[in-house]
């Protein structure tokens, strides 16, 4: 055991992929194979977890540390989170699926289970698992970063539409939201919500942004690391294209791959300015899935999220590594260095 705990700990981040892949795609792999989403369907979304609960796992596996026992604080938080992701999960079920039974419903709605582990460790014992995951309950960085988390998608959405037709150019996607205002803001609150906790937001940031960034951030500069996290994100996203999760048709699945690109800069950003904040990032990601859902994509949004990338890259220098101190970096003081002491590098 002892020498498996070594080879994790001197391979976190090789160890954090393969063991990511590995849980998700072998989840997803039933609806691959059968095609029937109804049947195999909540096998994929607990797979969508994999990033998370690989955090979770192998930060635990390094903990050499414990701290004060906050046992309530985890109790009283899994339930809310529990209860509010059995309504959300119900919520999204009855809005957006052909599942009518209660007693199913009821049954996937144990998925719930997921998030609710997952805030709640944010006080568990172990320190390298709590530090890693303690700004989904106490909130870093301005607020500003917070606004701009929510409002960055839309408003490029919003500002390219009439840019677009202005100059001719064709809609990439014509989403149907629901009509009239309380409609259409259920429907926003309940996908936003959806997103959050079980798809794109905490499933997938806690992981990539919450245990990898940091790592990557410590060996290369941020422009770098945010390519190699591009990739390794991208590739992790093929089985749920393949079984028609994400982006199913070719062309709007090649738009996402050149999107997620310049979209993973920014992320960065976001989680760099916040102090190594997961929450702004989460928000940032689920707020422009959503924006997918309401808002029609144009080319000219993809044009400019591009060139706000680029911006960003310059402006704050994203060539430049970041000091090994900056609360971004793993071993900084916000991640723990004592699981490293006797290890050199990471890989």
């Amino acid at each position: 055991m002892n020498k498996i705990k070594e080879i994790i700990a001197k391979h976190q981040l090789i160890c954090f992929f393969i063991c990511t892949y590995i849980f998700t795609w072998l989840l997803i792999l039933p609806v691959i194979i059968t095609g029937n989403e109804q049947k195999y369907g909540v096998l994929a979304i607990l797979g969508l977890f994999g990033p998370a609960l690989v955090n979770i796992y192998i930060s635990k596996k390094l903990s050499t540390e414990t701290k004060d026992d906050q046992k309530l604080k985890r109790i009283i938080t899994f339930l809310v989170v529990f209860v509010i992701g059995t309504i959300v999960f119900t919520l999204n079920v009855s809005l957006n699926s052909k599942i009518q039974s209660p007693f199913a419903i009821a049954i996937f709605s144990i998925i719930s289970l997921l998030p609710a582990f997952i805030i709640s460790s944010a006080y568990s014992k172990s320190k390298s698992v709590s530090l890693s995951l303690i700004s989904l309950v106490r909130p870093k960085g301005k607020f500003k970063y917070y606004l701009f988390a929510f409002a960055f998608a839309p408003v490029i959405k919003l500002v390219s539409l009439p840019l677009s037709n202005f100059l001719g150019l064709k809609l990439l996607s014509e989403p149907e939201p629901p009509g009239g205002l309380m409609p259409l803001v259920i429907f926003i609150i309940v996908t936003f919500a959806w997103g959050f906790l079980f798809t794109g937001g905490l499933n997938e940031e806690v992981g990539w942004s919450g245990f990898a960034l940091p790592r990557l951030q410590k060996r290369f500069n941020p422009f770098i690391a945010s390519i190699v996290l591009w990739f390794f994100w991208i590739l992790w996203h093929i089985p749920l294209q393949v079984s028609g999760f994400w982006n199913a048709e070719l062309n709007s699945f090649i738009r996402a791959i050149i999107g997620s690109f310049f979209a993973r800069f920014i992320l960065t950003w976001v989680f760099n300015k916040s102090k190594g904040g997961i929450l702004p990032v989460m928000i940032l990601h689920v707020s422009a899935n959503v924006s997918f859902e309401i808002l029609p994509s144009t080319y000219i949004s993809m044009i400019i999220e591009a060139i706000i990338a680029i911006v960003l890259i310059i402006k704050f220098k994203m060539f430049e590594k970041l000091p090994e101190n900056d609360p971004a970096v793993f071993g900084s003081g916000i991640f723990v260095r004592s699981s490293l002491k006797s290890v050199k590098g990471l890989s």
